[in-house]
């Protein structure tokens, strides 16, 4: 049976198909339809539910018109079941958004629903769990679409990923070390310095694999702890991505003499990420939180943090 046959179009009229299996069957459509929800979202604003419900369902009806007056023609049936499967998809979107919306309530799961992980498999990872630089436009622009927003992070941090790096961030931080030495400590799966590395920086990244048993470390990301690879490399510019809470190693940065400049993307929780207490007893570098690259960070928090040290 062809995906679009006359046996499916009659089943998917009669609503005999579900919209989760639909989801599956009909990738393009789906991706199409996501493309769509934000053209309209550029132009309609906060009007882009009723212009999507106004657009789908005048789609639907012709569509459905028109096939039902062929006598499902094999044509008519390609030429216009595909605006019904995308109406479905659009119109079950909205339905999962308004009714996360009115109860306002978060049911504890251990997975995302479909349509929360189609949408963020597409706009946060280039395939599996490979991350890609995000822009923030699309990003503010889905995320309001996201019925499961506080699980997200919970299912990944189990996998060695704390955060995603928008591509705002990844030009400023690599705008910061321009034409420098530069090393990533504690690196995990060198997701940052492979993006750095993109917008033409020169970025080693190096980390202790003691998290093998969750993560896969790519061939590029050095074995090495923090004070090995310091002693080695004798960098102008260290970055490190969301560092243990409490850990033992940064405080090696600050006693490194060839380091000028230290970033840390993370938080400004002291239980989350970083040490402190180093950060505090510091006494050659100065300390700023970079309010602007940290509100690119995602997904977006008020502890999210970009802290740049720079030598006195």
């Amino acid at each position: 049976m062809s995906d679009f046959s006359k046996d499916a179009a009659k089943k998917i009229l009669a609503n005999e198909i579900s919209t989760e299996k639909m989801l599956r069957r009909y990738p393009k459509q789906r991706e199409e339809v996501l493309k769509e929800i934000g053209k309209l979202r550029e132009s309609h604003g906060d009007n882009v539910n009723r212009a999507v419900i106004d657009k789908y369902t005048a789609d639907a009806r012709i569509a459905a018109d028109k096939i039902y007056k062929s006598g499902f023609n094999e044509k008519t049936i390609n030429a216009f079941l595909p605006l019904i499967i995308k109406a479905r998809f659009a119109l079950f979107l909205l339905e999962q958004v308004n009714t996360r919306t009115a109860s306002g309530k978060s049911k504890q799961k251990t997975r995302l629903n479909l349509w929360d992980g189609i949408i963020l498999q597409k706009l946060l990872f280039k395939r599996g769990l490979e991350r890609k630089p995000v822009s923030l436009a699309a990003f503010k622009f889905f995320w309001r679409f996201i019925t499961d927003k506080k699980l997200l992070m919970p299912l990944l941090n189990e996998k060695g990923i704390y955060c995603f790096y928008s591509k705002e961030l990844v030009d400023g931080l690599s705008g910061l070390a321009t034409g420098k030495n530069c090393l990533e400590i504690a690196a995990g799966d060198g997701t940052l310095t492979r993006f750095l590395n993109d917008t033409g920086l020169d970025c080693v990244a190096t980390d202790d694999h003691s998290w093998a048993h969750y993560i896969k470390y790519p061939e590029f990301v050095e074995k090495a702890d923090a004070k090995a690879a310091l002693l080695k490399y004798r960098p102008e510019v260290v970055i490190c991505s969301w560092p243990v809470p409490g850990n033992s190693y940064e405080k090696n940065v600050f006693k490194t003499d060839s380091v000028n400049m230290y970033i840390v993307v993370g938080s400004r929780n002291p239980e989350q990420t970083g040490d402190f207490d180093a950060y505090g007893r510091v006494k050659d570098f100065t300390m700023e939180l970079d309010e602007k690259l940290s509100s690119f960070i995602i997904p977006p928090s008020g502890d999210n943090a970009v802290f740049v040290f720079r030598r006195k």
